[in-house]
Formats: structure tokens, C-alpha cells, sequence
């Protein structure tokens, strides 16, 4: 499939992107009636992925080939990301987030596990291992969202008025999700690739929509949770982020109990993209210090 230049840029359905997103690793679990989309693959201690705002499981495929041959790798396209697509509800809330993850983790039947996210994920994850601490051996965040975002993105910013809503719901050029992408990558050399894979499932019929819906009510994180976590937890953070500057990185190690800071040069907010090995290297450190018996 080409990339998109028009304008306007109508939905795309699922029986055209099911064949470009989906492998023999692909499974589905229905929760209240969506059909969420995960890979699970290896085996081993359980590691668990959530992506950030927009992404998709996609961002961990090149993590995921490194650590696979290790640990059983389980990354999810959340809900109104991805293939998985909108809630029927249009609830994006924090609170629906971690009931999901809570349900998606019972059906798995996993009692212990490692847990990791990038932005929007990553705040997911420590959310949820404050709430069920006994669960979680042990926290990696990537430039986790928590405190206030140094720079707001401009799709961020169109959620604001009415005409920038309508504007992300019907216009995704080429030339935008470049754009998009240039404020979380470090490198000015993006892959066409990398490009067309954000396009397509950015258009997937209802994402559009549920992105302007989650901006509508997104919520200030409740930092003060960070101190009742005493999981060991790994920060791993690309020093050229713009969105969540280093600084963070350090409010995050200031707040946690029991942490390790580790920065990743010449990435930016989406490290395990532009550094996988890197971040692979540091994660296999991390996992090894934990106590998993």
C-alpha cells in the first residue's frame, strides 16, 4: 500500500490492514465486544509492552526479536490504537485503561511478570504496579508520560478547537505524520517505512476519532502514586527528548523507591525504535538483577 499525499484521507478497513499488521504471532482477546489485538511470543519470565499515544505494537518489533530468544514477549495494540481500533463507548480513560490490563493479564493467567512502557504506556505501567505491586517483579519505563510535558506536540494542540478536531479526523498526509514523527525521533533520516506503518494504522476506521477523543479528556497523572512503589524499576530515556525532557527522567528517579537511571544517546522519545539494541542490552542487565524464582 502507497503513502497517502491527498488532503483528505478517508478510513481504511480492517480487511486491507489485516494482512500488512497482523503474522502467525497475532491473537485476539474480546473485551466488551474489541477485539484486541497482542503478539505473544517466546518463552520464559513474561515481559509485558504498552506503547505510547498513536503507536502501536509496532514500536517493540526490532525489541522484540532481541529479547524473544530469552523471555516471552507479550505486546498489545491499545485500545483505539492499531489494529484493535475504538472503544464502542469512546471511553479513554485511565481507569478503563488498567481494568483492561488487568482483565488481558487474567487471561493470560500470569501471576508474575515484567511490565514496560514507552510515553502514554509508561504511565500505564507504573499506574498499574502501584495498584497490584505483588504482580510485578519488576518496572521499565521509557520516556514515560507523569509530569508535564515539556513541548506539546500539534496534534495535540488541534484538539483544542473545533476546526483542528475535524482536521485530525479527516486529514492525515504524508507530510503531517513525518512531521509527527520528526518531535520523537532523534535522527533527521526517517524510513519511508516507518512513515507509511504510523500513516496506515493512524487511518484505520475509528482511530482518528478515538485520538481526538483521548486528548479531549486526558488526565493529570497522579505522581504522588510513585512513591508507594517500591518495584524495582529500570528508566531507560533518550537523551534528546523533546517531549519529556532528561529532566524527568530524573523527577521519575527522585520519586521511585528502588531505581535505576540508564540513558540512551542519539535516540529521543522512542528509544526502542532508534536504539532497540541499546535498549535490549540494558533491559537483559535489568531483568538479571531481579529476583524471578
Amino acid at each position: 500500500m502507497k503513502l497517502m499525499n491527498p488532503i483528505i484521507q478517508g478510513d481504511i478497513s480492517l480487511s486491507k490492514l489485516y494482512p500488512l499488521f497482523t503474522d502467525e504471532h497475532s491473537s485476539f482477546f474480546k473485551w466488551y465486544g474489541i477485539d484486541v489485538h497482542f503478539k505473544d511470543e517466546g518463552k520464559g519470565i513474561p515481559v509485558i509492552l504498552f506503547h505510547g499515544t498513536s503507536s502501536s505494537l509496532h514500536t517493540w518489533d526490532e525489541l522484540t526479536k532481541l529479547l524473544k530468544p530469552k523471555y516471552r514477549i507479550i505486546r498489545i495494540d491499545l485500545i483505539g490504537c492499531g489494529i484493535t481500533g475504538p472503544h464502542p463507548k469512546r471511553d479513554y480513560s485511565l481507569e478503563m485503561h488498567l481494568n483492561f490490563i488487568s482483565d488481558f493479564i487474567d487471561f493470560l493467567k500470569l501471576d508474575k511478570f515484567i511490565i514496560a512502557g514507552n510515553s502514554w504506556g509508561g504511565m500505564l505501567a507504573w499506574n498499574y504496579t502501584a495498584l497490584n505491586p505483588r504482580h510485578v517483579l519488576g518496572l521499565i519505563l521509557i520516556n514515560s508520560a507523569g509530569f508535564q510535558m515539556n513541548k506539546t506536540p500539534m496534534r495535540f494542540k488541534l484538539v483544542q478547537s473545533w476546526w483542528g478536531r475535524w482536521l485530525l479526523k479527516k486529514s492525515t498526509p504524508k507530510w503531517i505524520v513525518k512531521k509527527g514523527l520528526r518531535e520523537v525521533i532523534y535522527s533527521r533520516q526517517i524510513e519511508k517505512r516507518t512513515i507509511l506503518r504510523y500513516q496506515l494504522l493512524m487511518l484505520r476506521k475509528g482511530n482518528r476519532q478515538a485520538f481526538v477523543d483521548f486528548m479531549r479528556i486526558r488526565q493529570q497523572a497522579k505522581t504522588e502514586l510513585l512513591k508507594s512503589i517500591y518495584t524495582p524499576t529500570l528508566l531507560l530515556w533518550g537523551r534528546h527528548d523533546k517531549l519529556y525532557p532528561l529532566r524527568h527522567a530524573y523527577l521519575f528517579k527522585d520519586g521511585l523507591i528502588n531505581t535505576q537511571l540508564k540513558i540512551v544517546e542519539k535516540s529521543a522519545h522512542i528509544p526502542m525504535e532508534e536504539a532497540p539494541s541499546v535498549c535490549g542490552y540494558e533491559i537483559e542487565n535489568f531483568i538479571n538483577t531481579l529476583k524471578t524464582g
